[in-house]
């Protein structure tokens, strides 16, 4: 049994009242009160004029896709992450291009809608006037939004409601677009359909515990920061640090080693550690549909990069342990 997980949430405030209040209330699904008053808290912290909660990370990237409303279907993502931001366009018949850059990197590029991907606490500098999907699951700094931003509220992100997504913005027809594409695109007659959407919607279960947890983020960006702090100091000295940024969502490294066998080390000693993601362009469901494309730097983060326990129960005893069987495996 794994001793220390790779991330574990903390539910310690009001989470079990107002899911209990939900309850009590009789509304379980969506359009409920702590569905709107979500989407009301998180558009404030976020600096931002409207917000859409969905019911998943992956469905918020489709809707927020969606309400750009891109006639040119064509878009540019990284092949350094989730397989989502592939799936939302891939649903919506976009034509996909890769892009081989990862982390601190400024991007100008102006011929096709762009979605940018906030790696792992890193906010990627782009000047642009394509249309601009921005991932930021992994990135929990309020900023003003040029476009449509997402967010998934996984287990596994600062703040979470299991499953669930938000999608925010400062353009009112985006905010329209997505509304009606989270509810199946009915008109103002009800079963009539103006296009094709989806049944998307967050639940009032769900958006009770994300507003209780949003109530909680900036104690929990807090102990982020404390726990950034912590592992800079135990580390050892021979690791490439690559979370040094505000608010880390996981706590990424380097080493000059492979990293799946240095996280298959790590689980004997029961720390659970997950590689960087596997480039898009390699993976096996696409049936070498993209073999002929040579991305240097995905494969490398791939071989090389790996993230450690970064939960928000982590004590200082665990890093000082997680950091002290690193300087062993090396």
């Amino acid at each position: 049994m794994i001793r220390i997980p790779v991330y574990e949430p903390l539910l310690k405030g009001n989470e079990k009242r107002y899911l209990n209040k939900a309850i009590s209330s009789g509304w379980v699904s969506s359009d409920g009160y702590f569905v709107q008053k979500f989407e009301e808290e998180f558009a404030k912290w976020s600096g931002n004029k409207y917000a859409v909660a969905v019911c998943n990370g992956t469905a918020a990237l489709e809707t927020g896709l969606f309400a750009l409303d891109i006639k040119y279907k064509s878009i540019e993502i990284p092949d350094w992450t989730i397989i989502s931001c592939y799936l939302a366009p891939f649903r919506l018949g976009f034509e996909i291009h890769f892009r081989d850059r990862c982390l601190k990197q400024y991007i100008r590029h102006h011929s096709y809608s762009i979605m940018m991907v906030h790696s792992f606490g890193h906010y990627q500098n782009i000047e642009t006037n394509a249309p601009l999907l921005e991932d930021c699951s992994q990135y929990w700094q309020p900023f003003k939004v040029k476009d449509v931003a997402c967010y998934s509220l996984y287990a596994n992100k600062l703040i979470t409601s299991g499953e669930g997504g938000i999608i925010i913005t400062n353009k009112k027809e985006i905010y329209q677009r997505a509304k009606v594409y989270r509810n199946l695109c009915h008109s103002k007659e009800r079963f009539v359909h103006n296009d094709i959407g989806y049944n998307f919607r967050m639940s009032n279960l769900q958006g009770a515990v994300a507003l209780a947890q949003l109530e909680q983020i900036d104690k929990f960006t807090e102990i982020k920061q404390k726990n950034r702090g912590l592992y800079k100091r135990y580390l050892p000295d021979t690791i490439e640090i690559l979370f040094d940024v505000p608010v880390p969502w996981m706590y990424l490294i380097e080493t000059k080693y492979d990293a799946g066998k240095m996280v298959k080390k790590l689980a004997e000693k029961d720390i659970d550690c997950r590689r960087f993601f596997y480039p898009l362009h390699r993976q096996p469901c696409f049936k070498n549909k993209y073999e002929y494309l040579d991305f240097p730097n995905s494969d490398y983060a791939w071989r090389h990069w790996f993230y450690l326990p970064s939960g928000l129960t982590l004590t200082e005893k665990q890093i000082i342990y997680i950091c002290k069987t690193l300087k062993e495996i090396l």
